[in-house]
């Protein structure tokens, strides 16, 4: 219960979190969602050293926890979490865990929160009930799709691999359905995780008394590189600032410098969501939740995987040198919802390219109404279609095959490659971060709007160029 003790200091002015928040710099709201994330690691180990011998206790303790941490952070407020997942336990019992019951926890979750977007969301980062609550709506949806899954599968129908291993033929009951929303590792932030994991976990399926050793090495592993993250957003923060960018002495600058600058803003501007995702990590592997198989390593040994709530892929994402690099490494679990709930289901349209359009419209209407999520998620649609279009087409050409095994070559397209990824990824970056136009127009005015320039023309302007110069230089044999 520290929250609820931390909030009642804060009620009679004796909390030291506004204090500390002034003296490193941090919002009190900042400040207080880092308390709650950190918190997460010592509730894993009091949960394995007190409770989990208990079952009928385990849903009770991270209902318990959960709230505390939610009252804590948003006050009475919170019940907004609450409402959701009273609605689609009561819509399941009514209409059953079909078609109609995803369809109606789809509207109904997203217009909660978009509703709540419009009732709270300011031009600054807000950190209000919303936060959680967007964290929430992707898991009450995919639940709702998981129970209506379930159901085709009783009946016989053909389902993929990965709807196999998230479906439910069984509706969970209401104490799991809650202790499910507030589990206390990931109940702010993320990363989200289906029921079926959820189930598995509190259903002892998983190898945590034999693999104790093994996940708390991993999840001690995964906490220190969450406070190494952390600690390098706030040296890179105060090197590299967006209030810099929107000030006329960064519209003086040479425009090379003002890119690579906003490149390098952007990469130590995404550290503060890596930082949160992996201390979350730590904390839902230091549980147990994130068992997620075994994995041979030489002829009959085998070793376990703790990676099931992995939300960030280190390497990939820091060698990244195309965008597709950073989809693929960057907030793993919410891109997976998006290609199993709504990308694949999409299907009907016939068309990919609409796929990942309405795709990209949701994760942006799921961010908020500003229109700098908008601009952010156009800028991921128009790059991924130019390099997707643009790979297959370098790698005919003969220069490509003639010098693509030459080291050096390797070594010079990497860093040309690396710092193409590095400013256009601060570039697409900077609406999602100020969110109003007046602020995104004026830092993109300043970098001479390049990324439209360098995207947006390529299917009428650069291909047929790019096409028509390989075809003159292309070997008569061809």
């Amino acid at each position: 219960m520290l929250g609820l003790l931390l909030a009642t200091l804060g009620w009679i002015g004796c909390s030291p979190v506004p204090y500390i928040a002034s003296m490193i710099g941090a919002t009190e709201p900042a400040l207080k969602l880092l308390v709650s994330i950190l918190m997460g690691y010592p509730l894993a180990i009091i949960y394995h050293k007190y409770v989990r011998m208990h079952k009928q206790y385990r849903n009770i303790y991270f209902i318990i926890t959960g709230v505390d941490i939610a009252f804590y952070n948003f006050g009475a407020s919170m019940y907004h979490n609450l409402i959701p997942a009273i609605v689609i336990y009561l819509s399941t019992k009514l209409l059953g865990p079909g078609k109609m019951n995803a369809l109606v926890s789809f509207v109904f979750n997203m217009t909660y929160l978009l509703v709540g977007y419009v009732v709270t969301e300011s031009e600054e980062y807000d950190i209000t009930w919303t936060m959680p609550h967007c964290v929430l709506t992707l898991k009450l949806i995919a639940l709702s799709y998981d129970l209506w899954d379930g159901q085709l599968m009783i009946k016989g129908e053909k389902l993929s691999d990965n709807n196999k291993k998230t479906a439910l033929p069984e509706a969970p009951t209401f104490l799991e359905l809650i202790g499910f929303l507030y589990f206390p590792a990931c109940f702010l932030v993320g990363p989200i995780f289906s029921f079926r994991r959820y189930k598995d976990f509190i259903s002892d399926k998983f190898p945590l008394n034999s693999e104790a050793r093994a996940y708390e090495r991993q999840g001690f592993y995964r906490l220190i590189q969450g406070i190494i993250y952390m600690i390098a957003f706030q040296i890179g923060g105060g090197v590299f600032s967006m209030k810099y960018m929107l000030s006329d002495e960064f519209s003086g600058l040479s425009v090379l410098y003002r890119h690579l600058y906003c490149g390098l803003w952007g990469h130590f501007a995404l550290y503060k969501y890596v930082s949160c995702w992996l201390l979350t990590e730590a904390s839902c592997i230091r549980f147990g939740l994130s068992y997620n198989g075994s994995e041979m390593i030489v002829d009959g040994i085998s070793k376990s995987k703790w990676d099931g709530c992995n939300n960030i892929k280190l390497l990939q994402f820091e060698c990244a040198t195309k965008f597709q690099h950073y989809i693929d490494s960057f907030n793993c679990n919410t891109n997976y919802f998006a290609a199993e709930y709504v990308y694949k289901r999409l299907k009907f349209l016939g068309n990919r390219h609409l796929s990942q359009f309405f795709t990209l419209l949701f994760l942006a209407l799921w961010h908020g109404i500003r229109s700098g999520y908008y601009v952010t998620f156009f800028n991921e649609f128009i790059i991924i279609y130019m390099e997707k279009e643009l790979e297959p087409i370098i790698k005919k050409t003969v220069i490509y095959q003639k010098w693509s095994s030459n080291i050096i070559v390797k070594w010079l397209v990497f860093i040309i490659l690396k710092l193409y990824a590095l400013i256009y990824m601060g570039w697409s970056l900077v609406p999602f971060d100020v969110k109003v136009y007046s602020k995104w127009f004026t830092v993109y005015s300043s970098l001479y709007f390049s990324g439209f320039l360098l995207f947006l023309p390529w299917t009428v302007v650069y291909k047929p160029i790019i096409l028509s110069l390989i075809k003159v230089n292309r070997p008569k044999s061809q």
